[in-house]
């Protein structure tokens, strides 16, 4: 297999499909790399049969087309798989919308839809945080030593700033209403995004980008009083 340094005869397209496959290799994961194969297999072959007439180098190109597109076939069709019903659209559009629609669906398995009633303490003050919840229909309250210092409310996460570092939680925050919530264990949430660092990005991106919207509003709110 020889490209030469040149690209006469043909031997750009070679160097097309290896700079291809090199893209494809530090894109974005879904599904950029897997269409990043396929053209990769496709120039190849372009080259391999139109240029250098090597059936045993087309024939290695043939197979990297075949696993591309398989793999490409595959995320598509989980893809088009995944339903969601209006209370999880919410969800995955709340911190999960930069994920695919299979990992969204895959990461809201891990957890479950609870209603909850007005009283009951999600989190409690100095206490390592259980669950991170999605708070879809409803209201909670923050307090501090007693005293109440917040409000969430529908479409908020609870629990964001810390279920992913296990420290323990800053607030006690109880429902005030009937409350309608998503809801997955801090601990089995560390270990998911251990097992998968792509979606760990997207979720610790979101959250950050959640807690600063909350600062901004604290801080609003502050300058307002």
């Amino acid at each position: 297999m020889t490209l030469g340094l040149g690209f006469a005869n043909g031997a750009w397209l070679g160097h097309l499909s290896f700079m291809i496959l090199a893209i494809a290799l530090i894109a974005p994961p879904m599904p950029w790399m897997r269409v990043g194969i396929v053209l990769s297999a496709l120039a190849g072959l372009g080259y391999a049969l139109g240029f250098a007439n090597d059936l045993g180098l087309a024939l290695w190109f043939l197979v990297l087309l075949v696993i591309g597109a398989s793999m490409l076939l595959r995320y598509l069709m989980a893809e088009r798989g995944s339903r969601f019903s209006a209370e999880e659209e919410a969800l995955r559009a709340s911190f999960m919308g930069d994920m695919t629609r299979a990992g969204a669906r895959h990461l809201m398995d891990q957890g479950n839809w609870i209603t909850g009633r007005a009283g009951e303490v999600l989190i409690n003050e100095g206490e390592a945080i259980s669950h991170l919840f999605y708070l879809h229909d409803g209201q909670a309250e923050i307090t501090l030593h007693g005293a109440h210092v917040g409000s969430v409310t529908s479409g908020d996460l609870i629990g964001d700033a810390t279920a992913l570092s296990g420290e323990p939680g800053t607030g006690t925050v109880t429902l005030a209403t009937d409350s309608r919530f998503w809801c997955v264990s801090a601990p089995k949430l560390r270990q998911y995004l251990e097992l998968h660092p792509d979606a760990r990005t997207v979720i610790e991106r979101q959250i950050n980008q959640a807690l600063e919207g909350k600062l901004r509003a604290a801080n609003a709110a502050l300058a307002g009083g």
